[in-house]
C-alpha cells in the first residue's frame, strides 16, 4: 500500500520549528465553554450519535464542548448565550468535536514523527503569549478534560460564570423559609455526570499559583456571580464556592477582590491575582464593596455583569481593588 509523503518532514528541522511556533502562537485569545444544539429534535440527534459519536460527559444535555480562537463574550455570557445551530445540511465534525480543534491539537495529528518534535518544541519554549477566557462551570470542565494542553503556553486566565450551592444552605432561608428553587439546580447533564468544578478550580489554581506552580501566569481573574437575595453568605460560607476555592489555594500572589452587592438579585465577586515578584514570599489582599445594579427596570439584565466590558483586553500590573477605599491584609507566606 503505497504511503503519502508529508512534506511538511522534508523542510529543515529548524525551519519546521519556527512553524510550529507561529502555528501555536497564531491566536493569543483562546475562548473555552459549551454552546447548546440548536434545530430539530432529528438534526440534534444526529449531531449527538450520529458516525458512532456520543454527548460529551459533564456538560448539559444537547451542549456541546467550544474552544475558539480569538474572544467570544457570548461563550461566558449567561444571559446571551451561544449556540450552535444545526439543519439537515450541517455536517458532522470530523475526528471528535469539531470545535474544539486547534493547532495544538491539530499538529499533533499529522504523524507520529510531528508529533514527538512537537512535544520536545513545547517542553523548551518559555514564552507564553495565549490568553484563556473560560466559562464557569463548563468550560472549565472542558479545559481541565479535554484541552489541558492549552495552559502551556498560557500567560493570563479569566474565567466568568455563574455559581449556585447544590449543598450550602445559608442561615437567613432556614430562618425564612422555603425559597424558589433556581433553575441552575435543574440542569440536566449528559450521562448523568456532574462536572467535578471545585476540584477542577482546585487543581487549576494550583498549577498555577501554588507552592510550586508547573503553570505559572502573569494573571488570573475569577467573575462569578452568585444568584439570590441569600447569596452573600454563600461566597465565604461554602466550601466549593469559586471564591473559597481561589484564596484557598493561591499562595503568594497580590490579590484583589472588588465584592459587588445586589439589592435582590444576587452578589457578584471579582478577584484578581498577580504573580509575585521574584522573591516575594507574602499574599496581600486587598477588598472592596460596590453596589451591584441589575435585573430592574432600565437595568441589565441578572447576571450580565459576570462578562467584563474591557474584556478582552486586561492590565497586567492591576489588581482589582487596588483602590485608595480598598481594605488591605498584607502577611508573609511561609
Amino acid at each position: 500500500m503505497a504511503t503519502q509523503t508529508c512534506h511538511l518532514l522534508r523542510l529543515p528541522i529548524e525551519l519546521r520549528l519556527q512553524i510550529y511556533g507561529y502555528a501555536l502562537q497564531d491566536n493569543t485569545r483562546l475562548t473555552i465553554g459549551s454552546a447548546e444544539l440548536v434545530g430539530s429534535h432529528p438534526d440534534i440527534v444526529h449531531r449527538l450519535y450520529g458516525s458512532n459519536r456520543s454527548p460529551y460527559p459533564g456538560l448539559p444535555v444537547h451542549h456541546e464542548p467550544v474552544t475558539e480562537a480569538g474572544f467570544n463574550p457570548s461563550l461566558l455570557s449567561t444571559t446571551n448565550p451561544a449556540v450552535i445551530p444545526l439543519t439537515s445540511g450541517t455536517h458532522l465534525p470530523h475526528g471528535g468535536y469539531g470545535h474544539c480543534f486547534t493547532a495544538h491539537t491539530a499538529l499533533p495529528l499529522v504523524n507520529k514523527r510531528i508529533n514527538a518534535e512537537l512535544r520536545r518544541y513545547i517542553k523548551c519554549v518559555t514564552k507564553r503569549t495565549t490568553s484563556l477566557f473560560i466559562s464557569y462551570p463548563h468550560g472549565l470542565h472542558v479545559l481541565r478534560t479535554l484541552t489541558p494542553h492549552l495552559l502551556r503556553q498560557t500567560r493570563s486566565i479569566h474565567i466568568a460564570g455563574n455559581y449556585v450551592s447544590r449543598t450550602f444552605c445559608p442561615a437567613r432561608a432556614a430562618c425564612m423559609g422555603p425559597r424558589g428553587r433556581l433553575p441552575e439546580l435543574d440542569v440536566k447533564y449528559n450521562a448523568n455526570v456532574l462536572p467535578q468544578s471545585a476540584e477542577q478550580l482546585n487543581d487549576l489554581i494550583q498549577s498555577c499559583f501554588g507552592p510550586k506552580p508547573k503553570h505559572p501566569v502573569t494573571k488570573l481573574e475569577l467573575r462569578i456571580f452568585y444568584p439570590g437575595d441569600d447569596s452573600y453568605s454563600t461566597v465565604w460560607g461554602d466550601d466549593n464556592s469559586p471564591i473559597v476555592v481561589a484564596l484557598r489555594n493561591i499562595h503568594c500572589a497580590q490579590v484583589g477582590i472588588e465584592v459587588w452587592r445586589g439589592r435582590d438579585s444576587g452578589t457578584g465577586v471579582y478577584l484578581t491575582a498577580r504573580a509575585p515578584q521574584a522573591g516575594d514570599k507574602r499574599r496581600t489582599v486587598s477588598t472592596v464593596w460596590r453596589r451591584l445594579e441589575e435585573g430592574r427596570r432600565g437595568e441589565p439584565k441578572c447576571g450580565s455583569w459576570i462578562v467584563d466590558p474591557n474584556w478582552p483586553a486586561w492590565e497586567d500590573d492591576l489588581a482589582a481593588s487596588d483602590l485608595a477605599d480598598a481594605t488591605v491584609v498584607d502577611y508573609p507566606v511561609n
